[in-house]
């Protein structure tokens, strides 16, 4: 019953903020090259170039990986969210590592705040080291002012780990 509301709920506060994709206020990429296309296993939250603030469609992409969590928690183990901050890169490399981890906490806290446990989400910022599409110096590029919110099931995770003692 709480899934069914938080899901109502998301898609409420999404109608209610305008959460509709607009090209008039934010430029979103057409088409991403095919070696770096968006991939199906994760969600891309856009946010405006240099900012901590959403682009429009932000609150219903963050509703969309809480649908994602539940169906993925019903299927099987209980997933670990991986949250990482990005940031374009037309500027100081440092002030794009804090911009990017301020990016992925504000993320994660609407993450929280649907529901997820703060144990189950890892955050982290990628500065500009990550980018979705190149772009000249000194000139913006939406595609990279994002948060990526990954899925990484328990079960993957240990077959990962680094062996404790060597065989």
């Amino acid at each position: 019953m709480r899934i069914v509301a938080v899901l109502v709920w998301g898609a409420l506060a999404g109608l209610a903020a305008g959460c509709v994709p607009s090209r008039d206020r934010i430029e979103l990429p057409e088409s991403v090259p095919v070696d770096r296309a968006l991939s199906a296993e994760i969600r891309y939250v856009f946010f405006l170039p240099g900012k901590t603030g959403m682009a429009p469609d932000g609150a219903a992409a963050v509703a969309a990986a809480v649908v994602e969590d539940a169906r993925r928690r019903a299927k099987g183990p209980v997933p670990r969210l991986i949250v990482t901050g990005h940031a374009d890169a037309g500027g100081d490399p440092a002030a794009a590592q804090r911009l990017s981890l301020r990016r992925a906490r504000l993320v994660a806290a609407r993450l929280r705040a649907a529901g997820i446990a703060p144990g189950r989400i890892t955050v982290a910022g990628a500065g500009a080291a990550d980018p979705r599409r190149p772009a000249p110096p000194g000139q913006a590029e939406p595609a990279n002012d994002r948060v990526e919110i990954g899925f990484e099931s328990p079960v993957a995770s240990q077959l990962d780990a680094t062996p404790q003692r060597p065989i």
